[in-house]
């Protein structure tokens, strides 16, 4: 009967080793790598992006990074900092406009077993640009200067923009990428015929004494703004002279086109007399 008992001891001891040592052979597996995300979702050329990831391991996690490429070029890392609970974290560096992230995070713990996530892939995107904050803000038939305001809090390209005057079927300029930008609260003069500068510099015709329509256009042809003073169907046609005054939108860049002293490169009065149309 002792025998029998032994035996059965034995029996039980020899069971709960091997349960013991199938638990050793699993808790030897990868850390499980979840809810990997990044943020911002809308990436732009001026942003670091961060990396965010919940990773467990039975025998505990002992490093986790961050593995990217940018447009499949070479491979960079990046460290994760473990942060509340299970959360880790690492920042990808801002990457030029348009430019092509793919990532994934991996993981080792102290079985020595290394855990890799699916890749992600990210596109940085350069933020829309709101032309509608270039105005149209002054036309000064004296020195023959057209003056654009950008009353936005972000520089504008000029590329694009156009002037077309009297309905014209060309433009009367275009920006190119040599034209530059208008800083946020910043004028620029496009000046008939413009001696010192050819990328700022217009077609011929500003008057202060003609039936007169000048249109701005943003890059992408919507109009931005219209002066005309005058009969449209008689453009270019001869109507009194307002000199020594131009045409100013009052107040400064939201107001209705008024005559005021000119204020070239400058911002526009806060009064100004009205437009005589004939």
């Amino acid at each position: 009967m002792k025998t029998k008992f032994l035996i059965a001891n034995i029996f039980i001891v020899l069971v709960l080793l091997a349960v013991s040592c199938v638990e050793d052979e699993m808790y030897k597996g990868p850390a499980n790598i979840e809810k990997v995300e990044f943020a911002p979702l809308e990436v732009t050329p001026a942003d670091d992006v961060t990396i965010t990831a919940t990773i467990t391991d039975l025998q505990g996690v002992t490093g986790a990074k961050i593995q990217y490429k940018v447009n499949g070029g070479s491979q960079s890392e990046v460290t994760m900092t473990k942060g509340n609970g299970d959360t880790y974290t690492g920042v990808i560096p801002k990457q030029a406009d348009k430019a092509v992230v793919t990532f994934t995070v991996s993981a080792d713990n102290k079985a020595g077993v290394s855990a890799v996530s699916n890749e992600l892939t990210y596109t940085v995107g350069a933020p829309p640009i709101d032309y509608n904050n270039l105005v149209l803000n002054e036309i000064d038939g004296n020195s023959k200067a057209i003056e654009l305001f950008n009353k936005g809090s972000v520089e504008l390209s000029l590329t694009g923009v156009s002037l077309v005057k009297n309905n014209g079927s060309s433009a009367w300029w275009t920006g190119t990428a040599e034209s530059g930008k208008i800083p946020a609260g910043g004028y620029v003069l496009i000046i008939q015929s413009n001696p010192d500068n050819p990328h700022l510099s217009g077609g011929s015709g500003i008057s202060p004494k003609q039936n007169l329509k000048f249109e701005l256009f943003g890059p992408d042809g919507a109009s931005l703004g219209v002066f005309l003073r005058g009969d449209e169907s008689n453009l270019g046609v001869g109507i009194s002279d307002t000199a020594p005054n131009s045409y100013q939108r009052i107040p400064n860049g939201t107001g209705d086109w008024k005559l005021a002293t000119p204020t070239n490169g400058a911002a526009n009065p806060a009064t100004g007399n009205d437009i005589p149309q004939s």
